[in-house]
């Protein structure tokens, strides 16, 4: 099941990546009109939902490997949850420092990171 949900996100996110950012700036940011991309993201976006599908469809070995890479994110995100986002946020926009996330974002960015922790474990402990 879990890699029916990645390979969804990854064609979402492949075909439409525009849409995906959108929504998600919608959700997160309290101020989603005041805060531009750089250039690159939508194509890197696209990218992105590209190898997430082929990870999660091209054979067991790759999947495996990509859901420890998650727990490897996911380390980063429980641990830095305000960090990973502030650094993610000033990579991708423009005007970085202008950008006001509403409160739930780093307490849902914790509990994502300790979801592709648990992922990963789960992996390895298959092993």
């Amino acid at each position: 099941m879990l890699r029916t949900i990645l390979a969804a996100i990854g064609c979402i996110e492949l075909l439409a990546p525009e849409k995906l950012i959108d929504r998600a700036e919608k959700l997160a940011l309290e101020n989603p009109d005041e805060c531009d991309l750089k250039l690159w993201v939508v194509p890197v976006a696209r990218g992105e939902g590209l190898f997430f599908v082929l990870l999660a469809w091209r054979g067991d070995a790759s999947y495996d490997a990509f859901k420890k890479f998650l727990g490897a994110i996911g380390v980063l995100a429980l641990l830095y949850p305000r960090f990973f986002v502030d650094y993610a946020a000033d990579i991708a926009y423009i005007d970085s420092e202008q950008r006001e996330w509403k409160p739930w974002c780093y307490p849902l960015t914790r509990l994502v990171g300790f979801l592709y922790v648990c992922i990963a474990l789960n992996e390895f402990r298959k092993r």
